[in-house]
């Protein structure tokens, strides 16, 4: 800083870097925006579900290329400008790339996801969206869902909104109001009698419930059955399978 002029023309705009320096700078901003990329297809979109891809990645490049040209003396205009200007027309190409390519648009745009299926939640739909189980209860309940089996679909959308369809007449399932991580653990809870309906405490299956109170729900793996809400006896039948 000892020997920095203000307001040098040739250290502001090109710093005595070759014309040729210009292919690096496209080279180094194009090579971070596809490793950007990489990295937010790897986050899987959670933390970013109001946003496409490209948004995020142009947000996060251009950050990065303004906050170079604002805080740091050694980063001549021109080049941040150039990197900025190549982030532009590759994200410009990029989204047209996806809408244009099939392939591209299933690969790099996130799609719908299922999540409530017959009023049971789909265990590797929510683990795409790193969700718990909990956290999609949690999301059924801003909708005012207060009972799995009322829900016939629930999607999360590709821009992170939940789509939730409601069976015409609801069915028995597992009740999600108050929030189970409130209300009394297992030894405290109701549990169901043979031949009544059951559902599982962890994903909402709901079933006659066994005369073995270990047996393993056949979607989950959890051996944890409570008394369905809104069911009584269930006269055989199996619901969510």
């Amino acid at each position: 800083m000892e020997n920095v002029i203000p307001f040098e023309a040739g250290r502001m705009w090109f710093d005595g870097a070759p014309w040729l320096f210009l292919l690096e700078i496209i080279f180094r901003s194009t090579l971070a925006y596809l490793y950007c990329f990489i990295l937010i297809r790897v986050l899987n979109g959670r933390a970013v579900a109001q946003m496409s891809m490209t948004d995020i990645v142009l947000i996060i490049a251009l950050g990065s290329a303004v906050g170079d040209l604002t805080f740091y003396e050694d980063v001549p205009i021109i080049h941040a400008l150039v990197a900025m200007t190549v982030i532009i027309l590759v994200t410009k190409f990029a989204d047209r790339a996806i809408h244009n390519q099939d392939f591209l648009k299933s690969a790099l745009s996130n799609s719908p996801i299922l999540l409530v299926r017959d009023g049971v939640i789909d265990m590797a739909g929510a683990s795409r969206r790193d969700l718990n189980t909990l956290e999609v209860m949690e999301l059924l309940r801003i909708h005012g869902v207060r009972n799995l089996g009322a829900v016939e679909w629930a999607f999360m959308e590709a821009g992170g909104q939940v789509s939730v369809f409601l069976f015409d007449t609801p069915r028995p399932g597992l009740a999600i109001v108050p929030p189970l991580d409130l209300i009394p653990t297992a030894p405290s809870l109701p549990p169901p009698e043979a031949g009544e309906a059951a559902s599982c405490y962890c994903c909402g299956l709901t079933r006659v419930f066994p005369p073995d109170a270990g047996t393993a729900c056949p979607n989950c793996g959890r051996s944890h059955w409570v008394k369905a809400a809104g069911g009584q006896k269930a006269n055989g039948r199996n619901w969510g399978e």
